[in-house]
């Protein structure tokens, strides 16, 4: 969206939609026609969005509801609220973090920083997330956990297989996602396979912090950093999503720096370049990036057609987002 949620409180209510519209058209000129939003904290959002009616949106939305709000409106508020979308909009999950961020040293990791007497901040264990969970696994809504540091990724898995008693078919049938995975050892890698936990990647992380990975790790671990050609090798369930505003929304610049480890296109360079850890085949970045059942998104060229060299190149010509009613 074009304006963060919060400075939008004390906007009239009309104008808060017509904020959200501008916000979904700047995604379609991108080139998407889904877009997830990770974190919703005030129902009035959705209320803007239902004001829209059942005219087409330039884009069509997922929600995932903050932690905050999910727990202070239940089960029941929840599911009248998912009832009532129309068809361009699905709520669909809540959101929960367990860590912090790897930039500013408060990620969860398993050992100190390396430039910091420091292990970060674990903002909940695993037995604590598993009981917030819960009620929202049992009534059908899909999870989502923010975790960046591998120590917050231990905790989360241990939560996730709690909070699903243990029952490892019924947790890989619903999926729960792990948002970010960014620093992960080859054993938190395989045992997210094994859960059939999802993990959603940001291209772009790898590039622009590139430069802070080896001063915050330290040579031993940088390639412990942004592992997504690992994560792919043991046949764990990816997706590809941007942090936007955090990072550029352009989905066609994070696909070349996820093939590439860095975009030529112009405005979008970058000083530094993903390593090979953090590159995957075009193949496989593609199908991490696209859904057939969001729509369809008409370029320049085809992707799986041309050299990775030449992703920089396409053009987005229009997008025809499919409603989710189709």
């Amino acid at each position: 969206m074009d304006v963060p949620e919060h400075e939008l409180a004390d906007v009239p209510a009309d104008e808060r939609a017509a904020r959200l519209h501008r916000g979904l058209a700047i995604a379609a000129a991108a080139g998407l026609v889904e877009i997830t939003e990770m974190g919703m904290r005030d129902w009035w959002y959705l209320d803007a969005l239902a004001s829209f009616g059942d005219r087409p949106f330039p884009a069509r939305l997922r929600v995932y509801l903050a932690s905050g709000l999910a727990e202070r409106s239940g089960t029941a508020e929840m599911d009248a609220r998912r009832t009532d979308c129309g068809p361009w909009v699905r709520l669909e999950g809540v959101k929960f973090y367990a860590d912090g961020w790897l930039v500013p040293r408060t990620c969860a990791m398993c050992r100190a920083f390396d430039d910091e007497d420091s292990t970060g901040i674990l903002f909940t264990g695993a037995a604590a997330l598993a009981k917030r969970i819960e009620p929202f696994a049992a009534a059908g809504w899909r999870i989502a956990t923010h975790a960046i540091g591998d120590r917050a990724v231990e905790a989360v898995l241990d939560g996730y297989e709690l909070a699903w008693g243990g029952d490892r078919r019924a947790l890989a049938a619903a999926a729960p996602r792990i948002e970010h995975g960014s620093v992960l050892s080859m054993e938190l890698g395989s045992r997210i396979a094994e859960l059939g936990v999802a993990v959603c990647i940001q291209p772009s992380f790898a590039v622009t912090d590139a430069a802070e990975v080896p001063v915050a790790l330290g040579a031993d671990r940088t390639a412990l950093a942004y592992p997504w050609a690992n994560l792919a090798a043991l046949g764990a369930r990816l997706l590809a999503g941007t942090d936007y505003p955090i990072e550029v929304i352009e989905p066609l610049v994070g696909l070349a720096r996820l093939v590439n480890g860095r975009s030529s296109r112009p405005g979008f360079e970058t000083a530094g370049a993903a390593p090979a850890h953090s590159r995957l085949a075009a193949e496989d970045a593609l199908a991490i990036s696209t859904d057939s059942r969001a729509g369809s998104t008409f370029l320049s060229a085809d992707p799986s057609r041309i050299s990775a060299a030449e992703l920089d190149a396409i053009e987005v010509l229009s997008t025809a987002p499919a409603s989710f009613a189709h």
